[in-house]
């Protein structure tokens, strides 16, 4: 599941001892805002996407991607409720498309 998050600082992946995950910022969008005293400000948002920790290396974005992919393409695809549900709004057609986008965002390599 992909939580929707924002932060004023730039993202970056990280470990949670604690849960025994890896919090993975996906879909980092740079926005401006006006803050309460209409002063102009720069944030990020972004999907936080949690991932099973294993002791995988976080240092390196990129590589995290390709090294994490499977488990990324699960977070996006959603319990098979959500992939019916897809299915029963878009059509098989449709499903097939978004299983083909999750696919190339996440490349095996």
């Amino acid at each position: 599941m992909n939580i929707k998050t924002q932060s004023k600082n730039y993202p970056k992946i990280l470990r949670s001892k604690k849960e025994g995950m890896i919090f993975f910022p996906d879909n980092i969008e740079e926005i401006q805002r006006e803050d309460v005293e209409g002063i102009e400000e720069d944030f990020y948002e972004y999907d936080l996407i949690k991932v099973p920790d294993k002791g995988q290396q976080i240092n390196n974005y990129d590589l995290f991607k390709i090294e994490n992919y499977a488990e990324l393409r699960k977070q996006s695809y959603g319990n098979w409720h959500d992939q019916l549900e897809t299915m029963q709004e878009q059509g098989f057609t449709g499903w097939q498309t978004y299983c083909s986008q999750v696919k190339t965002k996440y490349p095996k390599q």
